[in-house]
């Protein structure tokens, strides 16, 4: 059972694939991204167990020196933040939509962690950065006062200059529905 994700970004490419050859040689890891994102990124996110985690996260940081952009450890992660990260999504119906798009992944999964954990919600898609700027989006579902206050949780959990925006689709078009099945 996983209990703590890590995730680094850096600025280098070429650096991100050394820093993580060095992180998976000294820790058993399981790694869901290690791949450049835009604009010329590098993202590492990777799950285990809380010690394993954080010994690859101070391997990872002590790599990355001057390269590393943000990094962080959540532990006791919420089971659908994994699912996401195995791009297995929810097959909730689909009452409300939750959208968000912030300027980083990492403050993303940490804003949605909190909000998974504090409302009945279920994550429908995360887009980590790949083709969208490296910015994250998380869509998300429940009944609509459960979207709403996932939404509130979500938005009071990080810093509000990283919020690119946000919204909440009340009984969404038919289209839209199918868009995230």
């Amino acid at each position: 059972m996983t209990s703590a994700i890590g995730v680094v970004e850096l600025r280098s490419i070429s650096k991100g694939y050394e820093t993580a050859d060095r992180m998976l040689k000294t820790s058993p890891v399981e790694v869901h991204h290690m791949k450049p994102i835009c604009p010329g990124k590098f993202l590492i996110i990777m799950s285990g167990d809380t010690a394993d985690v954080q010994a690859a996260m101070e391997t990872a940081k002590a790599e990355s020196g001057e390269f590393r952009i943000s990094d962080f450890e959540l532990h006791g992660v919420h089971p659908d933040i994994v699912n996401g990260l195995k791009r297995r999504q929810s097959s909730q119906p689909v009452d409300a939509l939750g959208i968000v798009e912030t300027s980083t992944v990492s403050s993303g999964i940490f804003a949605l962690n909190e909000a998974l954990k504090q409302c009945d919600i279920h994550v429908k898609k995360m887009n980590l950065g790949m083709a969208i700027g490296g910015k994250f989006l998380a869509v998300f579902t429940g009944s609509v006062s459960d979207v709403e206050q996932g939404m509130k949780v979500f938005v009071s959990s990080m810093d509000q200059k990283r919020i690119i925006h946000y919204t909440v689709l009340r009984s969404p078009s038919e289209e839209i529905q199918q868009h995230f099945r």
